[in-house]
């Protein structure tokens, strides 16, 4: 499943976060952290031009509405990844 960035929207597969742990020799925990809280830039990328398109329910952007989420839903990544895909899927 897809998450996205909080500060671009830019879609990651949620292997991207174990695989960037696995090169960094470090958890997988710390770098969905970092991913959180910096984006694109935990995984070695720089951010993209911010995505301006929002959903239908809550007009939020991607960005905007996985910031939203991964403050809400903290280490559940799984869950956060289930309702972005139901907003954006």
């Amino acid at each position: 499943m897809d998450i996205y960035c909080p500060k671009c929207g830019e879609p990651w597969d949620i292997d991207s976060i174990h695989e960037e742990a696995q090169e960094r020799g470090t958890t997988f925990e710390k770098v969905l952290r970092q991913f959180q809280v910096v984006g694109c830039s935990a995984l070695g990328e720089p951010c993209s031009e911010p995505d301006s398109e929002t959903d239908d329910s809550f007009g939020l952007t991607k960005a905007q509405a996985s910031s939203a989420l991964y403050e809400m839903l903290g280490d559940d990544i799984d869950g956060a990844a289930s309702m972005l895909d139901d907003m954006f899927g």
